[in-house]
């Protein structure tokens, strides 16, 4: 939360106090080789997210630190270099990494409002889980070390890439009517 600030340290995460200046919470192995980033959700401080060199981002409850929250979200094919929670909807996150490419995840199971987005298949299978890519920005030609949502508009994302292009994507309409209605 605001009186917390998270580091991302060789393999492990640590969130410290600002007030006391001491530890609070320590996730060991978070990201078995290497942690690159972390950030806390903006509407649930007890909830931080996290990427890796493992490829992965991961999604951690703080009461509970020893597992991630949510399934492990493997869409990159190298490392994970930034992860950022969208700063309007706790549903959105997106992740940047080493394979050139931006993940646009929807990890509305850990998210503040409750997901109403999917309905019942057939057989009874949930047509749309909670958890998926929504979109993949793969128009890097380097690898992406920062990824931002839009201060004016919460639908915009924008990443940078070492090949010094910055790239604007807007998440899918599909996807703002599944969070919005």
């Amino acid at each position: 939360g605001a009186e917390s600030v998270a580091l991302a340290y060789r393999s492990h995460i640590q969130v410290i106090d600002t007030r006391s200046l001491k530890a609070t919470h320590t996730i060991t192995d978070a990201h078995v080789c290497g942690t690159t980033d972390v950030d806390f959700n903006p509407l649930r401080p007890e909830y931080l997210a996290s990427s890796g060199n493992d490829r992965f981002a991961k999604i951690w409850d703080l009461r509970k630190p020893d597992e991630p929250l949510v399934k492990v979200l493997a869409g990159h094919s190298h490392w994970t270099s930034c992860v950022r929670y969208n700063h309007v909807h706790d549903q959105l996150l997106a992740s940047g990494g080493t394979d050139n490419a931006v993940n646009m995840w929807r990890v509305a199971s850990c998210a503040k409002a409750p997901w109403l987005g999917g309905g019942e298949g057939v057989d009874g299978d949930d047509d749309d889980p909670p958890d998926v890519n929504v979109k993949v920005i793969d128009q890097h030609e380097d690898s992406v070390y920062g990824v931002a949502w839009g201060a004016a508009s919460p639908w915009v994302c924008c990443s940078l890439s070492y090949d010094g292009r910055v790239i604007l994507s807007h998440v899918p309409s599909a996807e703002k009517y599944k969070i919005l209605l």
